[in-house]
């Protein structure tokens, strides 16, 4: 899928994309489960980026847990980017947050981030090369032994 076709999807679906997957809650929290213990050990003033942030609950849950974060939060659609604003605002944590609309390749570098998070993003990266790319960019955003939170769906989609 061209960039441009990925951004007027996530733009459409943004106003009810989280009661979309609500039923998917439970692979959300088992990830955050995981994710929690992996993070423990940044400093208490983390700099998190957070590419393909959605609508932000990721990043909500993170500053819940971890209160001196701060975090930039990516994302190529402005609609989800205005929602995980609106969540990052409701929840009282905006003040700790940098909203950056486009891709990662767009961010201005002012790096280093002690983590990033990447969930459910390089599925829509087919490519070999800019798969590589793609991470590349997150790794030079990153301070020495910083640390990727990152998955993806995957499934055979050829297998009857």
């Amino acid at each position: 899928m061209n960039p441009s076709d990925l951004v007027s999807l996530f733009d459409q679906q943004a106003p009810g994309y989280d009661q979309q997957w609500a039923k998917t809650a439970p692979i959300r929290d088992c990830l955050y489960l995981l994710l929690d213990p992996l993070f423990a050990g940044l400093p208490a003033d983390a700099r998190v980026l957070c590419v393909g942030v959605g609508t932000g609950v990721e990043m909500a849950h993170l500053a819940r847990v971890f209160p001196r974060w701060t975090f930039t939060a990516v994302e190529p659609s402005g609609a989800m980017l205005a929602a995980s604003r609106r969540r990052a605002e409701a929840e009282g944590f905006a003040t700790r947050c940098r909203f950056h609309e486009g891709f990662l390749d767009t961010l201005p570098d002012d790096a280093p981030f002690d983590a990033a998070t990447c969930f459910l993003v390089s599925q829509f990266l087919v490519d070999r090369a800019e798969r590589v790319r793609f991470f590349a960019g997150i790794a030079d955003r990153l301070r020495a032994g910083g640390l990727l939170a990152s998955s993806d769906l995957a499934a055979d989609v050829a297998s009857p």
